[in-house]
């Protein structure tokens, strides 16, 4: 299976450089670099990134290093007039997402593409990017970080993003953008009101929930499908104020996410939540001090996506010894606890484990990802998500490619019950 996937894999070949069917002629000014030139140019090539796009300046211009002089006459090669505007593609809750997770400097390259092509091979059909990610930083060029943290400064790493989803799109790829919510060492030091602590910021802040909703809607506008929500809660800190009387965590945290809903469901973008696996079993003391209260929750969200990664339970959570030993029971069981609180109300579309951490040598491989696959589609799960920090997903690739195969070979029902009707006689 895996010599299969490579050779699919080797024959999809993405091109690096524009084909574009228009030039100008750009004549170089005092101080300006072949980066500036490409950085200006970019959003008007089908080139993706700006370190590509200098590369395709030299070829087509025999630039044999970095180095130009002003009045140098440079071809560029351009394919529209104004850039790319993406449209979002709305989905009913119901679509059966499968995907993985693609963090930031992946997305910043063709790394995503290869991700998406691999992924359409397997069977799957999603993308779940870092738009905001843990530290805070917006991985994409956007406006917002001058406006309220001024004094920061941290590379946007996806030049491009309406052409980024656009390729996706053109893909047939379900773009996520996954905006990591309180957890925010960036602005929690930039805007010292805003802290509740270290690294997180006050979800009870009327200032800092503005400011997430400010990113949210422009990433919206830029044509994302779906925005998924982490680190929707407070820390785990022991604590259960809000600083407001009569106002519990949950309270916060519901309302909030109805801000949310507003914004995204008013442009056919769904909205999606990560939480804790252990929330799903509703012990007083998580939902207290996180704020992640299920029934509170669930009318403004349309996917809740629980952390099932075995590996994250307790040493004897629920008499296993080894949790992370154990893939397919706490995805079957958190999917079925979920499901029983929520109905039909919200899709359950969890993440699951496609790291080693805590399992036991030798146990961990395609087999490890593809028994969780099967627990979250036996329980009635809609869809799946694949975490790996680092985007290794090798042992993935295989585990989809060997589910879409048995798919593929499996006979239908009739051939089924005359297998089955053989063997009676």
């Amino acid at each position: 299976m895996r010599k299969l996937l490579i050779c699919l894999i080797i024959c999809i070949i993405i091109p690096l450089s524009s084909n574009a069917s228009e030039w100008i002629i750009h004549t170089v000014h005092d101080g300006e670099t072949l980066g500036a030139i490409a950085k200006k140019y970019l959003p008007y090539s089908t080139v993706l990134t700006r370190r590509e796009f200098v590369e395709d300046i030299r070829r087509i211009n025999s630039i044999k290093d970095y180095s130009i002089e002003p009045g140098d006459k440079l071809r560029i090669s351009i394919t529209r007039e104004v850039p790319v505007k993406p449209q979002t593609i709305s989905k009913a809750k119901g679509f059966s997402a499968k995907g993985v997770y693609v963090n930031r400097r992946s997305a910043s390259s063709r790394e995503i593409l290869l991700t998406a092509q691999k992924l359409v091979i397997c069977g799957a059909n999603t993308v779940v990017f870092d738009a905001k990610d843990d530290m805070g930083c917006l991985t994409y060029t956007s406006a917002i970080p001058g406006r309220y943290s001024p004094n920061k400064k941290y590379p946007a790493n996806i030049e491009d993003l309406p052409k980024l989803i656009d390729c996706l799109h053109r893909m047939n790829v379900h773009v996520v953008a996954r905006v990591v919510v309180f957890k925010d060492s960036i602005m929690a030091s930039a805007a010292t009101k805003w802290c509740l602590e270290k690294d997180w910021l006050n979800p009870a802040n009327p200032e800092v929930q503005e400011y997430l909703l400010v990113v949210i809607r422009e990433l919206v506008s830029y044509g994302i499908d779906e925005v998924q929500l982490d680190y929707i809660r407070y820390p785990a800190n022991s604590s259960t104020s809000t600083g407001i009387a009569g106002v519990s965590r949950s309270d916060v945290i519901a309302s909030f996410l109805q801000k949310v809903h507003e914004a995204t469901s008013s442009k056919g973008v769904l909205l999606s939540i990560d939480m804790f696996g252990i929330v799903i079993w509703q012990r007083d003391k998580d939902v207290l001090v996180v704020g992640q209260d299920v029934n509170k929750m669930k009318p403004y969200v349309d996917i809740i996506s629980p952390m099932l990664y075995p590996s994250h339970f307790s040493k004897n959570f629920s008499g296993i010894n080894n949790p992370a030993d154990e893939p397919y029971l706490f995805v079957q069981q958190g999917v079925e606890k979920l499901k029983n609180m929520v109905g039909t109300e919200v899709a359950i579309r969890p993440w699951l484990q496609s790291f080693p951490l805590r399992v036991t040598k030798g146990k961990f491989g395609p087999q490890y990802i593809q028994t969780q696959i099967e627990a979250a589609q036996d329980s009635g799960a809609t869809g799946w998500l694949l975490w790996s920090p680092g985007n290794h997903y090798n042992d993935a690739y295989t585990a989809m490619g060997n589910i879409a195969l048995s798919k593929a070979f499996s006979p239908n029902p009739v051939q089924k019950i005359k297998a089955e009707t053989s063997k009676a006689q």
